[in-house]
């Protein structure tokens, strides 16, 4: 039988041991909470398996691609598939740490108004420097009346359409990670924008 006198370095120790584990868990959250974030380079994006970063005016895309596009936006069921750049800013007291998120909340801001969101559910690592990720996830488009929003993807479309950068919207888009910690995943706060 243990003492009542003999749980309390135990127990002293395994406060001691949990307060630590607990401030490199917060010491992570803040450094890429702070971090900079922007974005490099898309290499390639795919929507419902139809590649529209080289497609600009609607006679890009065949009949079948066309048709498959409008039916998975008609029923806001639409999924992505990019490989894009992003770079991450640390300060120079915490560039060798890296991070892995397990989820990844998302959505693009046009002119301030949510368009699009979704979630990646695959685990990224990230660290100091530019990172190569490899994302899918499912798009969900801002609804107006129930519907999906044509409005917005007209606007989404015009946007990536014209090449001059005139009359473009203001575009934002903003990430929201978990991150697994060695107390468990840990969701940041709040939205973080990532520059392009």
């Amino acid at each position: 039988m243990i003492k009542k006198t003999n749980l309390f370095p135990f127990t002293l120790l395994l406060g001691i041991a949990l307060l630590a584990f607990s401030c490199s868990t917060k010491s992570d959250v803040d450094a890429f909470k702070e971090a900079k974030y922007s974005l490099s380079g898309i290499n390639e994006v795919k929507l419902n398996g139809v590649n529209v970063l080289n497609k600009k005016r609607p006679e890009d895309f065949s009949f079948s691609e066309a048709a498959l596009l409008l039916s998975a936006f008609s029923d806001n069921n639409l999924s992505a598939y990019s490989s894009l750049g992003l770079n991450v800013e640390l300060d120079e007291g915490n560039q060798d740490r890296s991070m892995t998120v397990t989820k990844l909340k998302w959505q693009l801001l046009l002119d301030g108004k949510q368009t699009l969101s979704g979630m990646v559910d695959e685990p990224v690592e990230l660290r100091h420097g530019l990172n190569t990720l490899n994302v899918r996830t499912p798009i969900l488009i801002a609804e107006e009346n129930g519907k999906p929003g044509y409005n917005n993807l007209l606007r989404l479309v015009t946007m990536l359409s014209q090449s001059d950068g005139t009359n473009r919207p203001d575009v934002v888009l903003q990430i929201k990670p978990t991150i697994q910690t060695s107390v468990g995943p840990v969701e940041v706060p709040a939205f973080i924008n990532v520059k392009n």
